[in-house]
């Protein structure tokens, strides 16, 4: 699996696989041997191979049928004859069409003619006139001949069966006809096959290769009226019509873990991708305690596998990785579960405005409203632990409900579910940033070099204050250094003119405070000989000022009070009484041309520069 080839429910007939990973290869030469075996003790039979939905019947079936057809020909070679049973409903079209596949198996060779015209005639005469024509082989003048002949009684269904007999042991190589998916017909068509293969194709030399998920069969065999609704009658039933089972050996958790391992490898070399130690180890939490016990048949992981590889498209390198691949199995395994991450966003991110308070709320009894969600969305019961505690690797509110510790320096070194848009519509949206555009934008600005990258993150940190703000903040806990003086000259001028909407509970998260908090931590990041130099280039416009005024604020708030007394004062460094005579100096400056108006004619934006003016001349 070198290439992700996802996008199929096709057995694994080549080397996709790998070598033999599975046992199919070997289980399949089992098969053939079986049928050896079989065929000498008897002249007709019918073998079953049973596995559940999924779990590699199809492959097996396939290999089977490519080690017989690759035999040497020769008297004791098989013949393989596959019928689809789903195209047919009723017995006359499956009669006609088991004898022309099996017709069809048998060779074009002179010797092999009176086989072929045999089994033909059986078919003629076992099928209504108007079925004739399905039969392959027959040309417009031999239809009219057989269709004269069966009105003239020269015909007999019975004699055309012995001569059909007689030619097929006179033939001497044995017929296989492979018949898959039983499971899926509805009750009337599995009885047709059933009778098919008991009574009508009981013939020698014609053995039958049948698969089915054994207790699918089963209920299916219930709904007809000749079992009834009793599971024991319909394994009688089967008995009647095996002869010998064939049951897949278990899907090993070696074999699933394997075949989990080659896919991931195949996705992430398919768009480049790589996985560091911490991510492989969340990943490794997640599979073990959750996704293991959902991904226990071949087909699951191909098609969990194959989700996956559709829709990471333009995310790679803007999500992180490990979170997509939870999103993308609640989405394919659980989908209306899913569903609820959208309509519940406000509660999982915290980021809404509209999330009703629930201060008094114990742990549990968050868990137990989402019990109660996921099992109205069609959540088994035993799959609803495994659930939320994915929902937990996602989320830091369930997580915490749960009672596993949070490490908030390990959630912002991802690109994790905060980035939730993104997971929801497989794409970028408009109103976000790329990695590759945020991470450019900042270069820009720690040269001093103009572009429009640049332009659009102070864009969006006026029209997505909050987003863009955690974003920095999440580079800065993860150690990405920073231009932290360029950013505060530039967010100063905008700080006056934020236009994002309150989040958080109440929307108490205001623009300006995601702002706030951001200018407090980049000041943080600056030898403490600069910060003065850059709070008074902040403090140029009146907007700036008060930005800078509150930044110094929040720094210095440790160090001394609006009202300090004479012991903080000695310990106050001497960059902050510098920085606040700038910046009083330039909010004077601000303030000059309305020093002599009344005060009921300032305006709102004088008076927030007055309250600001407080934090450096009390």
């Amino acid at each position: 699996m070198d290439d992700a080839r996802f996008f199929n429910d096709e057995p694994f007939l080549d080397q996709e696989e790998g070598p033999d990973l599975l046992g199919h290869e070997q289980y399949g030469q089992h098969a053939v041997k079986l049928l050896q075996r079989v065929r000498a003790q008897t002249e007709t039979g019918v073998l079953a191979l049973i596995g559940p939905w999924g779990s590699g019947k199809s492959t097996v079936l396939g290999k089977v049928i490519r080690q017989l057809r690759a035999q040497d020909i020769s008297r004791d070679a098989w013949l393989v004859a596959e019928l689809n049973p789903w195209l047919y409903s009723d017995l006359e079209s499956l009669t006609v069409a088991l004898f022309s596949e099996i017709r069809a198996a048998l060779p074009e060779e002179e010797q092999w003619s009176e086989a072929r015209q045999k089994i033909g005639g059986f078919g003629q005469a076992i099928s209504p006139l108007g079925k004739l024509t399905a039969l392959a082989g027959l040309d417009s003048e031999s239809l009219i001949k057989a269709i004269s002949d069966r009105v003239s009684g020269d015909t007999s269904a019975s004699a055309a069966k012995r001569k059909a007999e007689d030619a097929l042991r006179k033939a001497g190589s044995p017929v296989l006809v492979v018949m898959d998916d039983l499971d899926r017909l509805t009750p009337d068509e599995l009885l047709l096959v059933f009778k098919l293969v008991r009574l009508v194709g009981h013939l020698p030399n014609v053995y039958y290769l049948i698969s089915f998920d054994e207790q699918t069969l089963l209920d299916v065999l219930r709904r007809s009226d000749l079992v009834g609704n009793s599971e024991p009658r319909a394994r009688e039933f089967l008995e009647k019509i095996i002869q010998v089972r064939l049951d897949l050996p278990a899907f090993r958790e070696r074999d699933a873990d394997v075949l989990v391992d080659r896919s991931l490898t195949a996705v992430l070399h398919s768009h480049e991708l790589t996985m560091t130690p911490s991510e492989q180890e969340r990943l490794s939490e997640a599979y073990y305690r959750y996704l293991q016990a959902r991904l226990r048949t071949p087909r699951a992981i191909k098609r969990f596998f194959g989700q996956v590889d559709a829709t990471l498209g333009q995310l790679t390198g803007n999500v992180d990785i490990v979170d997509f691949l939870i999103v993308t199995f609640l989405r394919t395994s659980e989908p209306r579960a899913y569903q609820l991450l959208w309509q519940h966003r406000a509660e999982l991110t915290g980021t809404s405005m509209d999330l009703p308070p629930r201060r008094n709320e114990r742990p549990e009894q968050g868990i137990d409203r989402w019990r109660t969600r996921l099992q109205d969305a069609g959540v088994a019961e035993q799959h609803l632990d495994g659930v939320i505690g994915l929902m937990g690797m996602l989320f830091a509110p369930v997580r915490q409900a749960l009672g596993h510790g949070i490490n908030l320096q390990a959630i912002a070194l991802r690109r994790g579910i905060d980035y939730f848009d993104r997971y929801m519509v497989f794409g970028i949206p408009d109103d976000d940033l790329p990695e590759h555009t945020l991470d450019t934008a900042l270069q820009q600005l720690a040269d001093s070099t103009p572009g429009t990258e640049a332009d659009e993150l102070l864009l969006r940190l006026r029209d997505d204050t909050q987003r863009i703000t955690r974003r920095i903040g999440y580079k800065r806990a993860a150690g990405a250094p920073l231009p932290a003086a360029a950013l505060l000259k530039a967010a100063a001028p905008h700080y006056g003119h934020l236009t994002a909407a309150p989040q958080g509970a109440l929307g108490l998260f205001t623009a300006d405070r995601a702002m706030d908090v951001l200018a407090k931590d980049l000041l943080t990041d600056l030898a403490e000989p600069d910060r003065a130099a850059i709070l008074k280039t902040m403090a140029e416009t009146p907007d700036g000022a008060v930005l800078a005024a509150r930044t110094l604020q929040r720094v210095t708030s440790r160090n001394d009070s609006d009202s300090p007394d004479h012991t903080q004062a000695a310990a106050t460094p001497g960059w902050i009484g510098e920085a606040r005579s700038l910046i009083s100096h330039e909010i004077a400056r601000h303030l000059a041309p309305s020093a002599r108006r009344p005060v009921d004619e300032l305006t709102e934006p004088e008076i927030t520069l007055i309250w600001a003016w407080r934090h450096t001349a009390p």
